[in-house]
């Protein structure tokens, strides 16, 4: 029997095949850029290989709701932090990690078995485990806590998202105080008020959300520092970028790793509960703002919006950026809005997911080019460029306020 496959004319032989990939990890890239381009064909890949059945067995039953309960489980058992306080690093058997976390043996095999099966674990032999780098990063609070929001908030959101668009006929949810999470939660009120009311769920919101801004690209991947400095002669003493919604300050301590000197001209502002746990040089402006009232920091070189407008629909986004270009100076001020920016084809599952995900938390969306400019334009904003990296799925939309003659 014959173990080539015509592959577009031509004849792969299975084993060289499984060998060449078998090699591959991420250090196999000249750039990140690379890695990202080829994780993408690896995704295509895996659409033509599978069978129907093998799509939804991956679906239903392998990924979705076995993989996300075995890492709640694992989590709530406190197995990846007992495991590294105890045997750092180390291969453990499953009757070891099961002393160590007083679990069933039995019961922690199957859970451990399906962490290996799914790449979460290294399984080196027969009954012996060792951790990954998603494992360790799962150590890291910021990062770890996705799978507490998973099962507090995103699950439960999307599961009754099929129920709740059938009852209201299939309308497209825009209301920000009245959509899927609340009907979800049985609350009367905007994501933030439930946090603000909620606050363990808070804490928990806050720090998945430090970790998106971490570990996403950052601005200055995607947008040129020099573009951001002022003309010669600049004043020193002027804002140079406020950080709108900034969260803890991840970009702001991304864009000092690059530029230290800038601290003083730096301005961070979110909500009270989120900048008193800032992680800013005590240079950096740290102030509490509501971006729904008039923007007290005026005439900046650049007002800056990380992952902020896509969690309001028009008529919201609408009031935070007239809040903004009315503090702004034409000719001098920019408006950067760090979002994604959908193609109208082929969008990175990522994207979409971020956009379905939106909808069921907050009534918003993920936008395209055309609703983007369109939004901007209609509270007076001239679109300069849309800057996009591989390094990113997302872009940078940098935008000037309209003359007085536009």
């Amino acid at each position: 029997m014959s173990t080539t496959n015509e592959v577009n004319g031509s004849y792969l032989r299975l084993n060289d095949f499984c060998s060449n990939v078998e090699v591959i990890d991420q250090s196999s890239f000249s750039s990140d850029g690379e890695r990202i381009k080829a994780l993408a064909a690896v995704y295509r890949l895996i659409g033509r290989l599978e069978t129907p059945w093998d799509t939804v067995a991956r679906l239903c039953m392998t990924e979705e709701p076995a993989l996300f309960a075995s890492l709640k489980i694992a989590r709530d058992l406190q197995l990846f932090e007992e495991w590294n306080r105890v045997k750092e690093d180390a291969v453990c058997s499953d009757k070891e990690l099961a002393d160590l976390v007083s679990c069933d043996a039995i019961l922690l095999r199957r859970v451990l078995a399906h962490l290996a099966a799914t790449n979460m674990l290294e399984n080196p032999a027969d009954g012996q485990y060792k951790p990954t780098a998603f494992s360790k990063a799962l150590l890291q609070p910021v990062f770890g806590e996705w799978i507490n929001y998973l099962y507090d908030s995103l699950i439960p959101c999307f599961h009754k998202a099929p129920e709740y668009l059938a009852r209201t006929e299939y309308k497209n949810p825009t209301d920000p105080n009245n959509g899927i999470f609340q009907d979800t939660k049985k609350f009367t009120g905007s994501l933030f008020e439930y946090y603000d009311t909620h606050p363990e769920e808070g804490k928990s919101f806050n720090n998945v959300m430090g970790g998106v801004m971490a570990n996403q690209a950052g601005m200055l991947d995607i947008y040129p520092l020099e573009n951001l400095m002022g003309p010669v002669g600049d004043d020193q003493e002027t804002a140079l970028l406020v950080d709108v919604g900034g969260n803890v300050g991840h970009d702001i301590n991304k864009l000092l790793s690059k530029s230290p000197s800038l601290a003083p001209r730096l301005v961070l502002q979110d909500r009270e509960d989120v900048v008193r746990l800032a992680k800013c040089p005590p240079d950096v402006t740290v102030m509490a703002h509501d971006f729904f009232t008039p923007q007290p920091v005026k005439g900046a070189r650049a007002y800056y919006l990380h992952g902020v407008i896509h969690d309001w629909a028009d008529a919201e986004a609408g009031r935070i950026l007239g809040h903004l270009r009315d503090a702004m100076t034409t000719g001098y001020s920019k408006l950067l809005i760090h979002d994604h920016v959908l193609p109208e084809r082929n969008s990175h599952p990522q994207a979409t997911a971020y956009d379905l995900t939106m909808m069921v938390k907050v009534s918003a969306f993920e936008r395209t080019e055309s609703t983007w400019r369109e939004l901007l334009r209609s509270v007076g904003f001239n679109v300069i460029r849309i800057w996009t990296s591989p390094l990113a799925t997302q872009s940078v939309i940098e935008a000037e306020p309209m003359s007085s003659e536009q």
